[in-house]
């Protein structure tokens, strides 16, 4: 994954396709900003815990609509202050972080089993 605030470029094979993962919330206000770009985004999957307003949401855009996706993206944050979830960017910068630390705590442990099936 790459280093974003508000939202995460997930590494994956693809000759045509790029993917994301946002935040977005259950009004989904990046739609708007995707129809303002005119970028046409493949949503994959959906995620939301019962206690927070945002939702992570998985797609795909051609890439060569990458460029335009991630301009909407940018101005995501703006419209949801201007909204009222002044929380976003510190709830985005939490989720993506944990998830970082998750992947290397994997990455770890899996050294970790492969090290001892060495040894044995």
């Amino acid at each position: 994954m790459g280093n974003t605030h508000f939202y995460q470029h997930i590494d994956r094979l693809s000759l045509f396709y790029s993917y994301f993962a946002f935040l977005d919330t259950d009004a989904y206000l990046a739609d708007q900003l995707f129809i303002k770009h005119q970028v046409r985004v493949h949503f994959c999957e959906e995620y939301v815990r019962g206690d927070s307003p945002y939702r992570v949401i998985f797609c795909h855009v051609r890439k060569r609509d990458r460029a335009r996706f991630q301009a909407a993206l940018e101005e995501l944050p703006k419209k949801m202050m201007l909204l009222g979830h002044t929380d976003y960017l510190d709830v985005c910068g939490a989720l993506w972080s944990e998830c970082h630390r998750q992947k290397k705590e994997e990455a770890n442990f899996r050294e970790t089993v492969d090290s001892i099936g060495q040894a044995q």
